[in-house]
């Protein structure tokens, strides 16, 4: 059973499962009028709403996996950042140990959970959590509530960093700039990240999730290259054909501008797309993390480069027409 599988990264899980063979059950929010990224699959699909307890018997049903996929990585307020990843985190721990025996539970976290890195070395799963968002606390505090069931329920964990990929809406920005010819200059100019194709990343959830060595642990899923952001620029400027001129976009006016997205959204159905907190994130120097411990654990290793991973992103992006400066607004969301 995998919830949010209509999204992006829950997507992609769900075709990984399903190429292996297995039969999937999908949990999608109530009163959702499309199966998003989910249409002409064959799986099973059951309205639920996580946020009330005891309503999953049904969905959880003979089912042998739990890949917990769905949580809430924009919101207006502080609170729904715990209610939807802490709370649902919570409800579906419980009601996975009051039905039938599982063989594996995992939750989906981030590297947002850890924070960032303050020297530029790569974090493991021994590093001290220090999240600098209220999204990171909120899946941190996840991450705790689902090893206080470890005990009792076969449990994993598993951390990507950035995720890019067909259908990913949020570095989707990075290509749109480079299309233009520029790249914007947020923060420090030695910046570093982790990143990982989302294919990848649906075989090390799944990887973990069927492996018998990983109960009980947490794993960062990773490219096991680290980048600089001047190397990924370069990388999409060779693919569209520009040479990217570097914008320097001062602190003052990024916060300024979150200040005032956020101010709007408030009167509006969304989230801002540029909060605070995101601006927080964009800040830091150092994004980076290390897949040694799943490399060693289970073997997995990625297999799109970095090259192959933007080539194919951004002819997708481009085919659907999701590369001018216009929210995008599809019934796949």
């Amino acid at each position: 059973m995998v919830t949010g599988g209509t999204g992006f990264i829950g997507s992609h899980t769900v075709e990984h499962l399903l190429n292996l063979g297995f039969r999937v059950r999908c949990q999608v929010r109530k009163g959702r009028k499309n199966p998003g990224w989910l249409e002409g699959l064959p799986v099973e699909i059951f309205e639920c709403d996580l946020l009330t307890a005891g309503s999953f018997a049904t969905l959880l049903k003979e089912a042998d996996y739990v890949i917990h996929v769905a949580g809430i990585t924009k919101a207006k307020h502080r609170q729904e950042y715990f209610s939807g990843n802490v709370t649902t985190t919570k409800n579906l721990l419980e009601a996975v140990l009051q039905g039938n025996a599982i063989k594996k539970f995992c939750l989906v976290s981030s590297l947002s959970a850890a924070g960032s890195s303050t020297d530029g070395t790569p974090l493991n799963e021994n590093s001290p959590l220090h999240p600098l968002t209220a999204y990171g606390f909120s899946k941190r505090e996840a991450e705790e509530v689902t090893l206080s069931f470890k005990d009792r329920l076969p449990v994993v964990i598993v951390r990507p960093p950035a995720v890019y990929g067909p259908r990913d809406k949020d570095i989707l920005e990075m290509f749109r700039a480079a299309r233009l010819g520029f790249k914007p200059l947020i923060g420090p100019k030695n910046k570093t990240l982790s990143i990982i194709h989302v294919k990848d990343l649906a075989k090390a959830i799944v990887d973990a999730t069927l492996s018998d060595k990983t109960t009980g642990e947490v794993y960062f899923a990773t490219d096991e290259r680290v980048y600089c952001y001047d190397e990924l620029y370069k990388e999409l400027a060779g693919i569209v054909g520009k040479n990217a001129i570097g914008i320097p976009i001062p602190k003052a006016l990024l916060l300024g501008l979150a200040v005032a997205t956020e101010a709007v959204s408030i009167l509006g159905p969304r989230p801002a797309v540029l909060s605070i907190d995101k601006v927080l994130d964009l800040l830091q120097t150092h994004w980076v993390c290390s897949g040694t411990k799943l490399k060693s654990d289970v073997g997995f290793e990625t297999s799109i480069t970095i090259h192959e991973g933007f080539r194919s992103t951004y002819e997708w992006y481009e085919k659907r027409g999701w590369l001018s400066f216009k929210t995008v607004l599809g019934k796949h969301s």
